[in-house]
């Protein structure tokens, strides 16, 4: 069989990439949240029960769970271990940042303040719904 040269085919292809991500990683993007990047929207952040870490931004990677106050009305919000991996997939795959895996593992040193903020919002939102 010839092939149409004027015939146009387009082809999808999905692609799946796993990434290892550490309880390090994961206290190193709530310390960034925690220490500035969500406090535009975010006025408090509390730890539910008691401290699994030193800190609070620990809480998480250790199944904890903390609330997050709205800075501007009643709205409190929990973040739990399940959401943050829920949000830093979604923001993974809406922010198409596949470059941050280096052999599989999670580069955070590429996740700045913005991101931090936006893996939260994922988490919390499934969406980003400030700034």
């Amino acid at each position: 069989m010839e092939k149409n040269p004027n015939k146009v085919t387009k082809h999808s292809v999905s692609v799946a990439i796993n990434f290892v991500v550490s309880d390090e990683d994961i206290d190193d993007i709530m310390s960034a949240a925690l220490d500035g990047s969500i406090t535009y929207w975010c006025g408090k952040a509390e730890v539910v029960g008691d401290y699994y870490g030193e800190y609070a931004s620990e809480q998480i990677s250790w199944g904890g769970t903390l609330k997050l106050y709205d800075i501007e009305d009643d709205s409190v919000y929990e973040l739990t271990l399940a959401k943050f991996l829920m949000g830093l997939r979604l923001w993974i795959e809406n922010e198409r940042v596949f470059e941050l895996a280096d052999a599989g593992r999670l580069d955070v040193c590429q996740i700045d303040a913005a991101a931090a903020d936006a893996i939260i919002q994922y988490a919390l939102f499934d969406d980003i719904i400030y700034g």
